[in-house]
Order: structure tokens, then sequence, then C-alpha cells
């Protein structure tokens, strides 16, 4: 009897768990690597940063909570409840990790020396964390939401934003910097070397979570083995009549595309139902056609949530 597998349905506790993990690590990031060197990268960090310069006394996490707060009263007006409140959790979330990093680790040195290790653990860190808060529905906040609007009420691209948004930032931290203009514009190289490899990272893992895999399957079995993955997949399989070059035994090939997450358990169904089966996979970089992006496997279909729910953005 065929095992029938289903790829997990993400709840809500599992979703904001891994929503704060992702916005903890770009909160270390930032403590850790980009505030101690001083890097102004954009954002509402950097907009702290600078305000900092001026008003020591203030900590970074009460200046960006408060940057926050009135950005999100900006979406609740300009772009509606919606997006209000997806935007809640991680606009109020990072600011709070700041604020445990200050009264638990005061004055951190680890980006004080080497401005190029900064600038690569903390675009690398700032990507893996932004990735994962992406791929689990929410929103870090901040000049997020100033983008949104830009681009909603704006003829620019959503690339010409975040860049007008961020260079801003980057060139405002510049010009304020305490040790002068000179090491301001060092400071917004390196800043610019963090956005552009925080943006690298984060493309890169979020298109390896969504890459794709056509499978090749040559069988003895065609008949068995599509009841068996219809039965638990939702996607579509081209079947084609072959011949072994070596046997000239007659084979059938099936060829279906699928989300890399999906491969396990697809390789198991042919593992149970046709275990002589010839398997090869290789990457699908592009498709075109009638093919979901989404993951659509289900045991009882009337009992599953459908792809949009188990995809809801917080």
């Amino acid at each position: 009897m065929t095992r029938k597998f289903q790829l997990r349905q993400i709840g809500k506790l599992e979703q904001y768990f891994f929503l704060t993990i992702g916005v903890f690590i770009m909160a270390f990031a930032f403590y850790f690597f980009v505030i101690p060197s001083g890097i102004v990268t954009g954002g509402v960090t950097g907009l702290s940063m600078v305000i900092n310069r001026y008003l020591e006394k203030v900590p970074i996490s009460l200046l960006a909570l408060l940057f926050n707060i009135i950005l999100l009263f900006f979406a609740l007006i300009f772009l509606g409840k919606r997006e209000f409140v997806r935007s809640i959790y991680g606009s109020f979330l990072f600011p709070v990790f700041l604020a445990l990093f200050e009264l638990t680790i005061t004055n951190p040195t680890f980006g004080e020396n080497d401005l190029l290790l900064v600038a690569l653990y903390a675009g690398g860190l700032i990507g893996i964390g932004f990735a994962i808060v992406v791929h689990y529905g929410g929103t870090t906040g901040g000049t997020d939401i100033l983008i949104k609007i830009m681009r909603k009420y704006t003829f620019l691209s959503l690339a010409v934003c975040v860049y007008v948004v961020d260079s801003t930032v980057i060139v405002i931290g510049a010009l304020t910097y305490p040790a002068g203009l000179s090491e301001g514009f060092i400071n917004a190289l390196y800043a610019i070397v963090i956005v552009f490899l925080s943006g690298k990272v984060a493309d890169s893992f979020l298109l390896g979570m969504q890459s794709k895999k056509a499978i090749n399957i040559v069988t003895d079995h065609p008949k068995e083995l599509k009841a068996a993955i219809f039965a638990t997949f939702s996607r579509g399989m081209t079947e084609i009549q072959s011949q072994g070059g070596y046997t000239e035994h007659q084979k059938t090939l099936l060829i279906m595309v699928i989300q890399n997450s999906e491969y396990h358990y697809v390789r198991q169904i042919i593992s149970d139902t046709d275990p002589k089966a010839f398997v090869f996979a290789t990457p699908a970089s592009e498709i075109h056609g009638e093919w979901s992006t989404k993951e659509e496997v289900f045991l009882n279909r009337d009992q599953s949530k459908s792809s949009k729910e188990r995809q809801n953005k917080i």
C-alpha cells in the first residue's frame, strides 16, 4: 500500500516563531556589527544612529521605536489597515531586541576594528534574517512602509524607491559622520556593500527555498506510479513512451516539475511504488505556461487548507 505524504501546513505559532528568529538575527547583526562601526546602512536603524550622534543619551532602540510608530501611522493612513496590521509585529519586535541587547551587553566592540568583516558579516546576517521574515509572510516595518507609500503614489518602480530611501539615509549618515566627511564617505561605501550583500543573500536564500526541480522517472509501472503521485500531489505530469538504449525494452518516461521542498516526498513515493525506477532530477530555472508555484499537497482535500490560507501574511 502506498504511503501518502503531506507537506506541513505552516501554523500561526510556527509562523510567528520564525518571524521572531528572523527579526532577532537582523537585530543581532545591527547591534553587534553595524552600530559599533558607525556605518549607516539606511532604514530606521540608520536614521536612529544619525539622531543618536546628537542625542547620545537617547538609546538607538528608543529612537527606532519612535520612528516605527510614526511610520505605522503613515501605513494606516496611506496603505490601509491590512498593511498596518502586517507591519505591527516586526515594527515593535526589532526595537525590543535592540533594547534587550542594550540592557544586557553594553558597548559591544565587534564592529570597531575591521570594517570589511563588519560589511561581510552584517550583510550576510541581515540578508538571512530578512529572507526568513519575508518567507514567513512578515515585514520589518520601518522604511519598508515609506518605500511602499512612494511606490503607491509615484511612478517610480519598487527598486528605485528602495534606492531613493536607502541612499538618502546613507548620504545623511556620511554627511553627519563625527570623524569628518572623508571618513563618512568611506563608511558610506561600506554601507553600500552591506546593502548590496544583504540583498544578494536574501535573494539567494528565498530563491533557494522557492527553486524548482524537473523530475525524470523511467519506469515499468507508469499507471501505478502516476496514481500514487496524483493521490498526494496536485501536479501535472508528462508521459513519454521510450526505449532502453542497451536493453531495447519498452519504458515510460514521466516528467514533472516540483518545488525543491517537495522532492523528498516525491522520491519516497517513487521508492515505495517502483523501487527499480530510474530517477534523475535537474534544476528547473525557468518555467513558462500553466504551473503553480505554490506547494499543493493534500491528504484530504476537504479538510486541508488552501494554499492561500497556508500562506496568509501577518
